[in-house]
């Protein structure tokens, strides 16, 4: 029998642990905010303009221009004059040059330190060239003025597609300085402070839009055609929709859709492989049974599950893929439904890097 004592010691010890897996537990993420183009994004003096085939994303202090070809993201910054003197320090001196002299030349320094502290922390939530041995550039956002308090006001510039040779001029040639009309731009700093809407400015918020311009083009596309993710490639055939994430990121589930059905496809993230690399007829769905199949059946009539009077479709769950990080999960309905689905899966097959139907982007 448990005597008062003891019953007293479990209950403490149970506040204890759920105190202990409460303080564990991680941050909610930060609000994402995304604004399809054409709009000008402007910090100090410079300004971008985002193209109608590209969209807006920002996450805190870090704002970027994505479309399917590359990526490109910057956060201001302010650095002491001392770092444009030292011979190893974070900034090396006059690499590129782009606009004209003398209102509109833009000088791009390389950048090679850290990013500012309330910038950092966002930095996960837009990694994409912002890693430590990646190519950056810093680029001053005030024209003719003087630092104050020896600091220059700076925009911290990264992309994957940097290779920190000529090429790179290209993408820094979009920063244009004393070229935007003021009542055209988006100021990142104002929405964060307060200053402007994020709704004003054309901006969602990805948890009200879950294909939210920071990750998918304006419209799907439509078949005939072909996708691939993580090694893996399939038709989309004349009929159906693709709603895919843009091709210069390596996140978000691609949608294929007919007839109003939705096959939705996530992961994987990193290539999935053969399991013999030498068989070129080997079909991903080989790789089955390393995984999982999992029927869900359906949960009800109506709502929360349904529209009033509609049973919801039950669901297929398929992953493929041998290892936790290279596995592929493919989702559809049920019952009539299913078809789409199981078509897809005997579409799937391996594919190259370089695979030329998969339209590889320059990242």
């Amino acid at each position: 029998m448990i005597g008062k004592p003891c019953l007293s010691y479990f209950a403490m010890l149970g506040l204890l642990i759920a105190a202990s897996a409460q303080a564990t537990l991680p941050p909610p993420p930060p609000p994402e905010y995304g604004a399809h183009g054409p709009l000008t994004v402007c910090e100090g003096d410079l300004s971008i303009a985002a193209r109608p085939n590209e969209a807006v994303h920002l996450v805190g202090p870090i704002f970027r221009i994505i479309s399917d070809d590359h990526l490109i993201a910057a956060t201001p910054m302010v650095l002491p004059t001392s770092a444009f003197m030292l011979f190893d320090g974070p900034v090396k001196h006059g690499v590129f040059t782009t606009g004209s002299a003398p209102t509109n030349l833009v000088i791009a320094f390389r950048y090679s330190g850290e990013l500012q502290p309330d910038a950092a922390p966002y930095a996960i939530f837009a990694r994409d060239g912002f890693g430590k041995d990646d190519v950056r550039y810093a680029l001053e956002t005030r024209s003719g003025a003087s630092p104050s308090d020896g600091m220059v006001s700076m925009l911290i510039v990264a992309s994957p597609s940097f290779d920190g040779t000529a090429a790179d001029k290209a993408i820094l040639a979009r920063f244009q300085l004393n070229n935007a009309d003021e009542s055209d731009c988006v100021r990142p700093a104002d929405l964060i402070a307060g200053k402007a809407d994020y709704g004003a400015a054309g901006f969602e918020r990805s948890f009200d839009n879950p294909y939210y311009a920071g990750l998918y083009p304006a419209r799907p596309d439509d078949g005939p055609g072909y996708h691939c993710l993580g090694g893996i490639g399939f038709a989309v055939e004349a009929g159906e929709q693709l709603r895919r994430p843009w091709k210069s990121q390596r996140t978000g589930q691609s949608y294929l859709m007919r007839d109003g059905v939705a096959v939705t496809l996530s992961g994987p993230a990193e290539p999935m492989r053969r399991t013999d690399p030498d068989d070129p007829n080997e079909h991903p769905a080989g790789l089955l049974h390393k995984s999982a199949v999992t029927f869900y059946p359906s949960s009800g009539v109506g709502p929360p599950y349904a529209p009033p009077g509609v049973r919801e479709d039950g669901s297929w769950l398929m992953e493929l893929g041998k290892e936790r990080h290279s596995r592929m999960e493919i989702r559809f309905p049920a019952g009539d439904n299913a078809l789409l689905g199981f078509s897809l899966i005997e579409r799937l097959e391996f594919v190259a890097n370089d695979d030329p139907r998969c339209g590889a982007s320059r990242r």
